[in-house]
């Protein structure tokens, strides 16, 4: 065989095969070809996309457009992410590229490629020790600016550092100070807490330096930290602290309000918490002396004794001794004294208490009833329900006061209106919606029924017609037999019948063709059905 009849037996075979199917199956076929090649395509296109890789991050838009430059000249793909501070290129020229961008003196920083460390590198024999120094300031400024560069949120970091030449010449030396300058990122505002925790890195990177020395401050000049004891400065620590009271408090609300609400029920009762608390931190030491016990021996024990009896005669003796004197005159003396010396052990035992800050000193409660519901509850048992809730000690100089008053309701009621009239307008707009799909569906049920019957009618006359016409061809006088108008009749619905299938043929071709999405799902449907 030649390869023109093989080909020219494909194609009648094809033929063959096609002609086997309607209008609507073809129409099928195709839709469905037409989708595998679409999807094979997306298919290759998502396989043939590379694998990003990060070529540099947290650039600045001039980094970022000198890089996109120099990229765009040698021919590599990339995109751009996190707002424009990152660069993609495909994973597998990442390194290729950064090599290039190195040579062209690119290297995705901050313009400070020499600083930090590397300027020791950098310094010669003939370096003075002024040259040393200034070049270790700067070589440490860098490495902090860069480790601050590393925080979430903080785009670019400078950091001065005023670090005094110590003196043998005074007692009294300068302490070193720091100032840090932040850029941060679109919507980034840092806590107090890491404000703090800068300005003790920054302190714990320089000899001597106190956190309290160190200030930050962001490019919009807002003050974040100040000089004052306390890495946050007098600012940062009253803000804490009024953050801590806050919290304290409104947790001290919500318990009582829990208490009152099974009672009185929920938004029938309003407390309000006002608490003093001390965040001065203390530490105190205490020494106690006491006696050991009893069946403990003495340390030391010393007992004297002195006895003398004399009998009147005159005193004598060596030049230089002592004798002591009778008592009395003429007449017999005697003397006697003892002394007992004990040492005994002494317990002694220290103890070294340190108070955490935030002791509450004073509590003061209101707390106001809705008289609707308060119900039993009188002021008194309110009174003693919320002290004990906070555990109030009216020694500190603690204070409640309960009320019972009329709660003003008019802006709940009027929001519950608002709220009721609104629930009303979305269920008249739901139900004029399902309205009008009601009325569209049953227009559309009574033009098919009057499509129908006028078919119908079309189809009857019709059929008369083409008896009248096949009777006005036979001869005059010529009677019609009841088999013959029956044959007729069958003979005519036949006709009609093929008429009916091409007209019907002909509208599911022209919908195919107008409405191919349409069509794929009612067959789809069918075969869903017919499984």
């Amino acid at each position: 065989m030649s390869p023109q009849f093989n080909a020219k037996a494909v194609t009648t075979r094809a033929r063959t095969f096609a002609s086997g199917f309607t209008a609507g199956q073809r129409a099928v076929v195709i839709v469905a070809v037409l989708g595998l090649l679409l999807g094979a395509y997306a298919l290759s296109r998502y396989v043939s996309q590379p694998e990003w890789t990060p070529l540099y991050g947290g650039l600045s838009g001039e980094d970022a457009s000198a890089i996109t430059e120099q990229l765009d000249s040698d021919g590599v793909p990339y995109k751009l992410a996190d707002q424009g501070s990152a660069i993609l290129v495909p994973k597998e020229q990442v390194y290729a590229e950064r090599i290039k961008l190195a040579a062209a003196g690119l290297t995705g920083g901050d313009g400070s490629g020499a600083d930090g460390w590397a300027l020791l590198d950098e310094q010669g024999i003939t370096a003075t020790e002024f040259q040393q120094n200034v070049a270790y300031q700067r070589a440490l400024s860098g490495e902090l600016s860069k480790t601050l560069e590393a925080m979430d949120g903080v785009e670019n970091a400078v950091v001065q550092l005023a670090i005094p030449e110590p003196t043998v010449f005074s007692d009294e030396q300068d302490n070193p100070t720091a100032a840090v300058l932040l850029k941060l990122s679109a919507g980034t505002e840092l806590a107090d807490s890491q404000v703090q925790a800068i300005t003790h890195l920054v302190a714990g990177s320089v000899a001597n330096l106190d956190p309290g020395d160190v200030t930050v401050t962001d490019q919009d000049g807002t003050l974040l930290s100040g000089s004052g004891n306390g890495g946050g400065g007098a600012a940062s620590d009253a803000g804490q602290t009024d953050a801590q009271t806050a919290a304290f408090e409104k947790r001290m609300n919500g318990a009582v309000e829990d208490v009152l609400n099974a009672v009185v029920g929920p938004n029938n009762s309003k407390v309000q918490v006002n608490a003093s608390l001390n965040f001065d931190a203390t530490e105190t030491t205490s020494k106690t002396y006491s006696q050991s016990t009893p069946t403990v021996p003495p340390l030391s024990e010393a007992t004297v004794n002195e006895q003398y009896q004399g009998n009147g005669a005159n005193a004598g003796g060596t030049l230089g001794t002592i004798v002591p004197t009778p008592i009395g005159s003429g007449g017999t003396g005697s003397y006697e004294r003892e002394q007992s010396t004990v040492n005994n052990a002494v317990n002694e035992s220290v103890a070294k208490v340190q108070q955490a800050p935030g002791q509450v000193e004073r509590m003061t409660v209101a707390v106001v009833l809705n008289s609707e519901t308060a119900g039993a509850l009188n002021t008194s048992t309110a009174s003693q329900l919320v002290s004990n809730a906070l555990g109030l000690d009216p020694a500190r100089g603690d204070s409640v006061q309960v009320s019972v008053l009329p709660f003003d309701t008019t802006a709940a009621e009027a929001a519950k209106k608002a709220l009721d009239e609104a629930a009303s307008a979305q269920r008249n707009s739901e139900l004029i919606t399902l309205a009008k799909q009601v009325g569209l569906l049953l227009l559309i049920i009574i033009a098919v029924l009057i499509f129908l019957r006028r078919r119908k009618k079309r189809i009857q006359e019709e059929e008369e017609a083409r008896i009248e016409a096949t009777a006005s061809d036979l001869p005059e006088g010529t009677v019609l037999s009841p088999q013959a108008i029956a044959a007729n009749q069958q003979l005519a619905l036949a006709q009609e019948a093929d008429l009916s299938r091409d007209r019907m043929r002909d509208e599911v071709s022209a919908m195919v063709d107008n409405q191919p999405d349409d069509v794929a799902a009612l067959l789809q449907g069918w075969l869903a059905e017919r499984k």
